[in-house]
């Protein structure tokens, strides 16, 4: 399911294809807005005539080729994001203009860190698509824009004045002194004219005299939909795990002019970000190099060569007629019309040294997730991103309306005060990165009815949006009551960690994402209204007498005021040390006095070998008069197991917690990429909650515990019981744990 979104982005980062031959001419007129000036449209109409010649007297050339992927598992409800999978590899290549392609791989090193995985090698290494490279990226006649198979039309197709407008961008001059030559590249702006997936915008940029690609920037015109791009595919997927979406932030390649004569590729690119039911999110990173050019010299890759004991060898020159390509050499989907396939198959000399020796190899890149070094500074993909988001692309004319009704994990939520409750969603297009929703909600037996109304414009940097509402709230402060995991909690386990409230009110808010920060703004007016608890329902309830303890009383009450929290984690590296914390706090007035809240809250993760220390800590307190609903709460899977946050409430708290666990490994790693699929834990919290003026260590509280923790903490399983202040035992169970 997510693979298939997944898939449609990844596409276009690890595929490169050739322009076709120029199908049959086109009877109809250009558009008369196709070309903004006489300018742009003699600029467009050198590089359709370059795209074929910009080879010529080119024999051959050597390159070494670095490539780097990354995926990861994150988003706005987990502490930190997890690395859900890297691969990393090298080769040296020589291509030419006839006879045969040449690989030889340096290096290949693949794994899964979230489970502490290396992946191993298949037994027929012609069959482990590790060893597959795709010429396209690399041969000098081809536009090499990486844009996938079926996937987008290509902006210098013969049909493409149809589908784009075009418009000229900025002018930089390249002085070589030592040549006494002038380079003027030119940028060409390409602006969909139509708000879909397989149609981009983005920023090319081409040599003013030979009418040669020198460098390219774009993404998608608006996000890939699974329900929308694969209907069939999507009524077979369950409801719960909808929507399912990808958005491709950027795609980038750069050419270097070798030998002041060729653009040949230099590096490339690629981020995106795929959702699942707008719980977590999984990024993708992909990036390649191209390294150490010889061209038009003496080969130092020959396909005769003698290749050293336990190296392997073979030859690719297959064709594949199911997938209508033949290796090597492939068709390309980027025009509107179909082509044939070439007459002959490009022969590609495959060379391999031994396995074992591939993961270790010294010229492997370093993983993207540990990386000191990315192929473009972090400024030059701000600087892309801000610029790609200030194309023009026309209304979503094609998306229609969209109701939700599907119980999914957003959808159907379960606590002591609304029971069981179900939302729909109602959702209308703006534009190409913004929404109208509509999202009523009602539970059993509250029958207590609430809506949110909003807009919402949500880019690759950050979002925006203006909501108003009467709906169930939380304190907010650790854990997600109103998310899945609580609502499983509470009718499993007959526990619930949510503290409560309603609120009816208007809200203005902002997000800004980093690549490891998260900064979010709110400006809010509302009345709080008190929410008392109307469900005992659970497990322990039906086969017991266990009941839930009562919520907490609100006061009734108007506020203004504004909020905010910065989050922030150091690494995703399970094998290193991991930093995360978030500050937040929020100021508001109205009929309460003016009050404030602050609060900090860091956690360090400390791996050794098989063995993880981890240890996190918290302090605040509130200024003023704030109302009870506003106080802080100590108690729960996030904070202080074993204890009800209802009962360790006050004006100020501090907590420490400490966790010690032993990682076990499933299966023979290829190698040590860190990290375990499940690790045995101890832990020990400590905490105290009272008024400010008494802040200190009397009346602290405290628990102990045992817990199993799955893939890097992303579920967690606790027994713990209070040891000082109470002596309840408790059962947990939760995501995005401390380890």
């Amino acid at each position: 399911m997510l693979a298939a979104c997944m898939g449609a982005v990844a596409g276009a980062a690890f595929d490169a294809r050739a322009l076709q031959d120029p199908p049959d001419a086109v009877s109809r007129p250009i558009p008369a807005d196709a070309y903004a000036d006489d300018g742009i449209a003699g600029l467009i109409e050198r590089a359709l005539e370059q795209r074929r010649a910009r080879a010529e007297g080119l024999t051959s050339f050597e390159a070494t080729f670095r490539e780097r992927i990354y995926a990861g598992l994150g988003g706005a409800v987990l502490r930190r994001e997890r690395a859900m999978f890297h691969q990393e590899r090298a080769a040296r290549l020589r291509w030419t203009a006839e006879g045969e392609h040449i690989v030889r791989w340096l290096g290949v090193r693949r794994g899964v860190p979230i489970v502490g995985l290396g992946v191993e090698f298949e037994d027929d290494l012609r069959d482990d698509d590790a060893f597959d490279f795709d010429f396209d990226i690399i041969d000098p006649a081809s536009e090499h824009v990486a844009i996938g198979e079926d996937w987008a039309l290509h902006p210098l197709a013969d049909t493409a004045a149809y589908h784009y407008r075009y418009r000229s961008g900025d002018t930089l001059r390249i002085r070589f002194p030592g040549d006494n030559r002038e380079v003027t590249l030119i940028e060409a702006i390409v602006e969909p004219r139509e708000a879909r997936f397989d149609r981009i915008a983005g920023s090319f940029w081409f040599d003013a005299d030979e009418g040669v690609l020198t460098r390219a920037a774009y993404r998608p015109a608006i996000e890939y939909d699974f329900e929308r791009e694969e209907p069939e595919d999507a009524d077979e997927v369950p409801g719960f795990v909808k929507p399912i979406r990808a958005r491709v932030d950027f795609i980038t390649i750069d050419y270097g002019l070798q030998e002041l004569r060729w653009w040949l590729p230099n590096r490339m690119a690629f981020d995106a970000v795929a959702s699942m039911a707008d719980l977590a999110s999984m990024p993708v990173r992909y990036e390649w190099t191209f390294e150490d050019y010889l061209v038009d010299r003496e080969p130092t890759l020959d396909p005769g060569e003698d290749v050293p004991d336990g190296w392997t060898r073979w030859v690719d020159d297959t064709v594949d007629t199911e997938e209508g390509r033949i290796e090597g050499i492939r068709d390309d989907p980027l025009t509107a019309e179909a082509d044939s396939l070439p007459a002959e198959a490009r022969r590609i000399m495959v060379i391999v040294p031994p396995v074992e020796e591939l993961p270790s190899s010294p010229e492997l890149p370093e993983p993207l997730f540990s990386a000191t070094v990315d192929a473009f500074a972090a400024a030059e993909l701000d600087d892309l991103k801000d610029r790609l988001s200030s194309l023009r692309i026309p209304a979503a004319a094609g998306l229609g309306p969209r109701l939700d009704i599907a119980p999914g994990l957003r959808r159907l939520r379960y606590n002591r005060v609304e029971g069981i409750s179900v939302s729909a969603r109602f959702a209308v297009p703006t534009g190409v990165t913004s929404e109208f929703s509509v999202t009523p909600r009602v539970g059993i037996p509250e029958w207590e009815p609430g809506i949110e109304v909003g807009w919402r414009r949500q880019t690759a940097r950050g979002g925006f949006g203006v909501t108003a509402y009467r709906r169930l709230a939380d304190l907010g402060d650790w854990g997600r009551p109103l998310s899945f995991g609580n609502s499983f909690n509470s009718l499993i386990a007959g526990y619930d960690e949510g503290l409560y409230f309603r609120e009816t009110g208007f809200e203005i808010a902002a997000s800004r994402q980093g690549r490891r920060t998260r900064v979010e703004g709110t400006l809010f007016a509302e009345r709080h209204q008190n929410a008392p608890k109307q469900s005992d329902a659970s497990l322990p309830n039906l086969f017991g007498d266990a009941v839930f303890q009562d919520n907490i009383v609100a006061a009734r009450g108007d506020i203004a005021g504004i909020s905010g929290r910065l989050r922030a984690f150091s690494s995703v590296d399970p094998g290193t040390p991991v930093l995360s914390g978030s500050v937040w706090g929020e100021a508001a007035a109205g009929d309460f006095d003016l009050y404030g809240r602050a609060a900090v809250s860091a956690a360090l993760q400390l791996p050794v070998s098989r063995w993880s220390l981890a240890l996190e800590g918290g302090v605040g307190r509130v200024f003023g008069e704030p109302p009870p609903q506003r106080h802080f709460h100590l108690g729960g899977s996030y904070t202080l197991r074993a204890f009800d946050p209802v009962s360790t409430g006050g004006e100020s708290f501090w907590f420490g917690r400490l966790e010690l666990g032993r990682g076990f490994r499933i299966g023979d790693p290829a190698y040590d990429v860190g990290g375990s699929p499940i690790r045995i834990t101890g832990f020990w919290d400590a905490g105290w909650a009272g008024r400010v003026d008494a802040f200190g260590t009397e009346g602290w509280r405290s628990s102990v515990g045992i817990g199993v923790s799955l893939m890097d903490g992303l579920f967690r399983i606790d027994i713990a019981r209070a040891v000082r202040g109470g002596s309840l035992w408790r059962l947990h169970l939760y995501s995005d744990g401390l380890m």
